[in-house]
């Protein structure tokens, strides 16, 4: 790779997410790090790194000396000026569908590594379809999914396989998943994917719906002591003495810990479900259904608009209060079972899933492309457990988030049905 202007560039600075990626990045990168920032409109890029310079004067990263970089993203020529200037991009404007094509098509042709926290899989899928050779032949890693979803999930599932083939000497079958503890809030970006994933790429995520659904109500297979790994919507999870009903993040997570499985061979058919843990069978009920009400609001144009017209849901660029994320928390219970034995993972964060723990995700994605690149990373277009699972899953754990694992259940640090919300 010809000398870059820059180590890591993050693209949609003036975003709620892309603006707190570079006061981490400012605060934990390491002393010299060449970070520039990103996007389409300058005046409001400089106003995020002037509030951002005066509430950090001493960051270890200069916020002040922060190059800008201007460009459109819908514009290939402007994608391959930015690409071509940086080692890394870091990408936090979505909807990716919509805002991410050209970027990624430019960091692959200028042989630019690239992530970002996109969980629009079906996009994902085209784009490694179309590219993912081409990728591989410039030894380029394009990682997305780096966010909430899909990294506890892709993350604890490659840890739980490392530990089936090395400790047990066995395959991984199966993993079930299941959140029994989360606090967290949502921005205006983040529902704004939402509705375009439900809009524009609806016909192909029902189809992956009902397909994961049909897995989820009738997948069973013999495990050890006799149990069953059925993972009907709501359901008693025998382990855990808890109901469990409907996870947002379910169907994507699944096919993304499936995509890994495949790719790294974890174990023949090697599957995923994931729940998320209720008081009571009323309770899982309830909070499966107020998952599908909301999708069918903002499914349609006009129910969303009212939405926003509300205030019930954020606009682009809005996002919880750093208040309310540093309150915030997420604990994945996993259970795994290879062919003779059961064992158990664990994975959390101590802050709003979908923000603080995403935004160190990513944040340490991107400086394990730009620091740590060695043999075990895999160029292409994939997951990040498959491009550049351990050296990250040793950077997040140095970070303070927690993936243990071991062949008892490992106590919850938070419990939804014990904690309220």
């Amino acid at each position: 790779m010809a000398t870059r202007n820059y180590d890591i560039l993050v693209w949609g600075a003036t975003g709620f997410t892309g603006s707190r990626l570079v006061e981490y990045l400012a605060l934990n990168a390491p002393t010299g790090t060449r970070v520039a920032i990103g996007g389409r409109n300058r005046s409001k890029i400089e106003a995020v790194r002037a509030k951002l310079a005066a509430k950090h004067p001493m960051a270890p990263i200069s916020l002040e000396s922060m190059d800008i970089l201007i460009g459109d993203s819908q514009n290939a020529q402007d994608m391959h000026a930015i690409a071509s200037q940086t080692r890394v991009v870091a990408s936090t404007v979505g909807p990716y569908s919509i805002y991410g094509e050209q970027l990624v098509r430019a960091c692959v042709e200028e042989v630019t590594d690239y992530c970002d926290i996109t969980a629009e899989i079906p996009w994902v899928q085209d784009m490694s379809r179309e590219l993912n050779d081409q990728a591989v032949r410039n030894n380029v890693h394009i990682v997305p999914l780096c966010g909430f979803d899909c990294i506890p999930a892709d993350l604890g599932c490659l840890m739980l396989a490392q530990y089936s083939r090395e400790q047990i000497k066995q395959p991984l079958l199966h993993v079930k998943g299941s959140i029994v503890g989360i606090r967290g809030g949502v921005s205006g970006g983040t529902m704004a994917t939402l509705g375009n994933q439900l809009g524009i790429e609806a016909h192909r995520l029902w189809k992956r719906v009902k397909a994961q659904m049909s897995d989820s109500s009738t997948h069973r297979s013999q495990p050890p002591n006799g149990k069953e790994t059925n993972r009907a919507i709501v359901h008693y999870d025998q382990t855990l003495g808890r109901w469990q009903g409907f996870w947002v993040m379910s169907i994507i997570n699944s096919m993304a810990t499936k995509w890994a499985g495949r790719e790294l061979n974890y174990g023949p058919g090697f599957s995923y479900a994931e729940t998320m843990t209720a008081r009571n069978v009323f309770m899982a009920i309830a909070q499966s259904l107020g998952f599908a009400y909301l999708a069918a609001l903002m499914f349609f144009s006009a129910t969303r608009n009212l939405l926003y017209m509300l205030r019930a849901i954020p606009r682009p660029g809005e996002g919880p209060s750093d208040k309310f994320m540093k309150s915030g928390f997420f604990s994945l219970h996993l259970e795994a079972f290879s062919e003779t034995e059961v064992f158990y993972g664990k994975v959390s964060g101590s802050s709003d899933p979908g923000y603080s723990e995403t935004i160190k995700y990513l944040g340490e994605s991107a400086l394990c492309l730009a620091f740590d690149r060695d043999e075990s990373f895999r160029p292409g277009i994939y997951p990040p457990s498959v491009a550049i699972g351990n050296k990250l899953l040793g950077r997040l754990r140095n970070r303070g988030c927690q993936f243990d694992v071991a062949h008892k259940i490992i106590p919850a640090s938070h419990d939804s049905t014990k904690k309220s919300q």
